[in-house]
Order: C-alpha cells, then structure tokens, then sequence
C-alpha cells in the first residue's frame, strides 16, 4: 500500500530496500532476521515481500504490525488485484489458458533457444480468444464461472469478478471470443440465471497514479 516504504524503514536498513520494482536484495537483515526483500506485489500498489525461514515468520510478523503494518486477508488482495486487472493463474492462466490468450505475449520470448512449451507456443496464435475487462452496468455481480453471452450465443467465461471497493462498481475479467474484444462491445453475464448487462472497457480498472 501507499506506506509500504515508510514502514519498511522503519525495520530495514535503507540500503537493504531494493529502489526499482521487480528487483530483489539478498542476505538483508530485519529485526536480526535474515530476509530477502523483493519489491514485487500483487495489487497494484506499492508493496514488498519478504522471504525468511519458516521459524522466523511469526517475530518478522510481530516486527512489521508493531511498525505500523495492517493485516488484511486474501480477498483485499484479490479486489486489488482485479481493480489493477492483474492475471492470476488458475483464473486467467491455466494449462488451458495460454499467454497470448491471457494478454501476456510480451513475456513470451520465441527467439530463445528451445523450451519446455515452445512448439505449442508457435502453433497457439493466431488466437481466437482474449483476456478482457467488463463492467457491469446492469445490477448484478459477475463471479469466476458465470457465462458470457451475445444474445442467444454464449461468447465467453467470467474468469474473476467481484464488487471492486475503490473503483465502486462490479468489474470482471472474462476469457471472450476475439471477436468481442473491442472496448464498448455490450454483453451480458449469466448471474445465477438472470441475463445481465455488461460492456467490454479498457484494463486495468484502477492505475495507482
């Protein structure tokens, strides 16, 4: 969240917090407990994790809250998530899921070398499905499962939803036919078999400014 940084200092030396995103430092040290500290996350938000032995996790908890931390449960952590329209496997990836499919064909690298996945890789575009965002303008909210319809022709699947506090609405991820990718694109979401309004929009649907 917005005080990681003033509470990480608070328990960590300056020089063992890594500046940019996706780097790590090693062998940092937090209230005498060795830690890796990675400034990675999974809301959108500024955040770190933190890698310790097992033994030392209930005191490296004890020493964030006593520094001002705030616990929150694995559903905080999923509205944000989704409100950033970040993927998480086992909803927008899966082994039935492929990355261009999911909007991440940036990370996949075919000029390398052969790897595990390569040849399937090549044979997976052109693709006939995509990753997109809906919100609901109809009531109702959107969950992992509810079919995706055109009318009478089902077009897709919600892979996420919920009601998103921040952004104040139901929003949804939802694996689609390509042809309904366009932001705008009206649809409907089967929600426990009623028919509700929804529209394809840009992700993500929050963007920490």
């Amino acid at each position: 969240g917005p005080r990681a940084m003033d509470i990480l200092r608070k328990v960590a030396k300056e020089e063992d917090i890594p500046e940019k995103y996706y780097t790590c430092k090693f062998h940092c040290t937090i209230d005498g407990m060795d830690c890796i500290i990675s400034k990675t996350g999974y809301t959108g938000e500024d955040g770190f994790e933190l890698y310790c032995a097992p033994a030392d996790a209930p005191a490296l908890w004890d020493a964030l809250t006593a520094a001002g931390a705030l616990p929150c449960g694995l559903g905080a952590r999923d509205t944000l998530r989704l409100e950033a329209a970040m993927p998480l496997y086992g909803h927008e990836l899966s082994p039935s899921i492929n990355p261009y499919e999911a909007g991440l064909g940036i990370f996949v690298k075919l000029e390398k070398p052969d790897f595990i996945g390569k040849a399937a890789l090549e044979r997976a575009r052109p693709v006939s499905r995509r990753r997109v965002g809906l919100q609901m303008t109809g009531r109702g909210i959107a969950r992992e499962g509810c079919p995706v319809y055109d009318g009478g022709r089902q077009v897709g699947v919600v892979t996420s939803g919920t009601h998103c506090p921040w952004v104040g609405q139901a929003v949804a991820l939802a694996l689609v036919d390509a042809a309904y990718k366009e932001p705008g694109t009206p649809l409907q979401v089967d929600v426990r078999g009623r028919r509700v309004d929804a529209q394809v929009v840009k992700t993500p649907f929050y963007r920490r400014g």
